[in-house]
């Protein structure tokens, strides 16, 4: 449901020369196109909006908050699409916090074609409008696996200095996706280096000073723990904490050990 393991092995008998272009981007953004409805997907409490971004139209989930209550700014994994996460949001909504989902180019019925620059500017673009989304809330920054580097460097674009968001929750980050790559597929050596979107979580993460809350499960084979722990350490932020589920891999983070903590950070904004 998160991160899906980057596909390199089967490429390999083309030449790492194949590593970039359409053949990255299938390997990085996987995404699942199909576009559902909210109510379908079971969150009828939930509108689904068509945002003009870039040139692109990009297909949005959005729930507003209870009074006194933030919004999540949702920035979901490779794996699926929107509706795979109505649980999650759900659960969010349960809570009283709004939700704002964000399918990327190629995701959910979101046109156009994914990349590390565009994805960046489109979540910008979502953030400034929040206020017209979901209100005048507290905004929480919540990246899944991908979705953690979607969430730092759009944190910490510079397009947003001066208007960081509130807090920022990271579920499975990774420190780059050639980090991951490598971790993989350790016999490519430096060829992971020619992918053109790398997401260097741990380049970025050193000018957020703000709340950080890390999920990371102890069992992650696709994302090692230690690469939390790594953008965790590199946080300069001095309200931060990191949670490590026990026993859950890269898909089973939201354990009820898990939502406790979640639940009790988000509800401090």
């Amino acid at each position: 449901m998160m991160l899906k393991a980057i596909g390199i092995i089967g490429i390999l008998s083309f030449g790492f020369q194949w590593l970039t272009g359409a053949t990255e981007r299938m390997m990085v953004y996987p995404f699942d196109t199909t576009q559902v409805s909210p109510a379908n997907a079971g969150v009828p409490n939930m509108r689904e909006v068509l945002f003009e971004s870039g040139g692109v139209t990009l297909v949005l989930w959005v729930a507003k908050p209870k009074a006194g209550k933030a919004t999540i700014l949702y920035f979901h994994g490779n794996a699926g699409n929107l509706a795979n996460r109505a649980p999650r949001f759900q659960t969010f909504m349960d809570r009283g916090f709004g939700v704002v989902a964000m399918a990327y180019r190629g995701s959910s019925g979101s046109t156009g074609t994914p990349s590390q620059q565009d994805i960046i500017k489109d979540a910008v673009n979502v953030y400034t409008s929040m206020p017209q989304l979901a209100g005048d809330s507290a905004v929480i920054f919540y990246g899944e696996s991908l979705g953690t580097g979607v969430a730092v460097l759009s944190a910490g674009s510079k397009v947003m200095s001066g208007n960081a968001p509130d807090a920022i929750v990271l579920d499975s980050p990774y420190t780059s996706i050639t980090d991951v790559a490598r971790h993989a597929y350790p016999q490519l050596g430096s060829a992971v280096n020619v992918l053109q979107d790398k997401w260097p979580t741990k380049d970025w993460i050193g000018g957020l000073d703000i709340p950080l809350l890390v999920l990371h499960g102890t069992k992650d084979a696709l994302i090692p723990i230690e690469m939390g722990r790594e953008v965790f350490d590199l946080s300069p932020a001095k309200d931060k904490i990191f949670h490590a589920v026990k026993g859950a891999g890269h898909n089973n983070v939201w354990q009820p050990q898990a939502k406790t903590a979640l639940f009790r950070f988000l509800s401090r904004f």
